[in-house]
């Protein structure tokens, strides 16, 4: 069974960074995607961009410092008369919209998923999948890949654990991000020419509301396909 995305958060557990998060996507090669800017339309939203569907997976609100995470939930067969995951990132993102801010009971309304949402000193989890379900998160490392909110997943938790053991070493970026490369079992980092990793994702924000990016982006066969750093203060407009 496919593999997809597994991302880490965490959450006002670093003395330096109350917000870490941490993750790779991984899609097929050919779905067209943008890499990680802020978008032109004026939403304020800093993200990657999904040239298929038009949303996105993961992304920060310029003016707001909101932060969400979307993963599907593997197992469960796309229905294409639901309603995008990527355009409820969007909607979560910028705060506006008709899922701007969901109540449990129109998650069904979209195909399987886990997500993580981040705005100010707060965090949730909202998935779907065995149930709906919006829970806020104790501060911590949470971690997420494609299995419902209720089964264990090694991958998940190998990351969870990794990043715990940077911060407790002192945390280094870099190293977390090479460590998104792993590719013994449990796979981090998946390669292959027509499906896999197709970029690697770090977000810090610091006591300020400021956030430092970085994207890494691979293509067929796991190749390097171009790198992304970027800064966003929530108090400037600009890029």
């Amino acid at each position: 069974m496919r593999r997809m995305c597994v991302v880490a958060l965490a959450h006002q557990a670093h003395p330096d960074w109350p917000l870490i998060l941490i993750g790779n996507r991984d899609e097929f090669h050919a779905r067209p995607a943008a890499p990680l800017a802020e978008w032109s339309d004026g939403s304020g939203v800093v993200a990657g961009r999904d040239l298929q569907a038009g949303g996105t997976w993961l992304g920060v609100h310029r003016p707001s410092g909101r932060v969400v995470v979307v993963t599907n939930v593997r197992g469960a067969m796309p229905d294409p008369a639901k309603e995008s995951r990527g355009a409820l990132v969007v909607d979560m993102l910028r705060g506006d919209g008709r899922f701007a801010d969901p109540a449990a009971e129109e998650l069904p309304r979209f195909n399987a998923f886990n997500l993580f949402a981040v705005d100010g000193g707060a965090a949730r989890l909202l998935t779907n999948r065995p149930v709906p379900l919006i829970m806020p998160l104790e501060p911590g490392i949470h971690a997420l890949a494609n299995d419902p909110g209720d089964a264990p997943c090694p991958r998940a938790e190998r990351l969870r654990n990794a990043l715990d053991t940077n911060i407790a070493a002192g945390f280094d970026p870099e190293a977390m991000l090479d460590l998104l490369g792993a590719e013994d079992d449990p796979a981090l980092f998946l390669r292959g020419d027509v499906y896999g990793t197709r970029c690697s994702t770090l977000i810090l924000r610091d006591h300020q509301g400021a956030y430092s990016i970085i994207e890494r982006r691979f293509g067929p066969g796991g190749m390097p396909d171009g790198e992304t750093r970027a800064s966003i203060d929530p108090h400037k407009t600009g890029g």
